[in-house]
């Protein structure tokens, strides 16, 4: 099986309808740090004893990882130009966009992975340079917070909503038509789930590929 290769991809709205740039990573992330968190009440009342703490809300999941970058050649040979590359990241995770008064919004894209968010910290370090100075390594330490536009939160009470978006892996057996009938509650949708991913043999599904079901409309 090939190696999958994180990707970033760009989007000019909330609802992460219209894409923008994207970029491929150079090298996957070494280490990968993915963090869920909720908030609770630390209220009392003067004198009191203390209580349980009082679930209030949970908070947007973060990730972190580093990306890496080499311009000796030897990892990718049409790949060498180290502040090329950072300057592409930038460009996708962190520059301001005129059209949207905004940096983009993005969906990192690994596996089975998909996170809608937005970009938090961009840090670089560079470690080697040429004699030019011109930077021959570099690591660039990102951070996210998730995001969920505000129509798609007041769904999330309903993890199985065919409102929502969901990737899924294949696997050895599976059918188009029973993934969505588990998916949407009938099978009908599997002509339009092929067309969807581009599959013209939708009656084989490769294990290990992936398949997008789409929000109903």
């Amino acid at each position: 099986m090939s190696l999958v290769k994180m990707t970033i991809q760009a989007y000019e709205d909330e609802k992460f309808s219209t894409k923008g740039a994207r970029y491929d990573v150079f090298l996957n992330p070494e280490s990968f740090s993915h963090t869920h968190s909720v908030t609770y009440s630390k209220t009392q009342k003067p004198g009191a004893a203390g209580g349980s703490p009082k679930f209030t809300h949970a908070n947007p999941d973060t990730v972190s990882f580093a990306l890496h970058f080499d311009g000796t050649g030897v990892i990718d040979s049409t790949r060498t130009d180290v502040a090329a590359e950072i300057k592409q990241l930038q460009n996708v995770v962190l520059d301001y966009q005129g059209k949207i008064h905004a940096p983009y919004y993005l969906k990192l894209i690994w596996g089975s992975f998909l996170f809608n968010c937005r970009l938090t910290k961009f840090d670089v370090s560079y470690t080697m340079f040429r004699p030019d100075g011109s930077p021959l390594r570099a690591k660039v330490q990102l951070g996210f917070v998730g995001f969920i536009d505000a129509g798609t939160l007041a769904k999330q009470e309903d993890k199985q909503s065919s409102d929502l978006s969901h990737r899924y892996q294949v696997k050895a057996g599976d059918t188009l038509p029973v993934l969505c009938n588990r998916i949407y509650g009938k099978p009908d949708y599997y002509l339009q789930v092929a067309r969807q991913n581009n599959l013209v043999h939708f009656r084989r599904l490769e294990p290990g590929s992936y398949i997008v079901f789409p929000p109903l409309v």
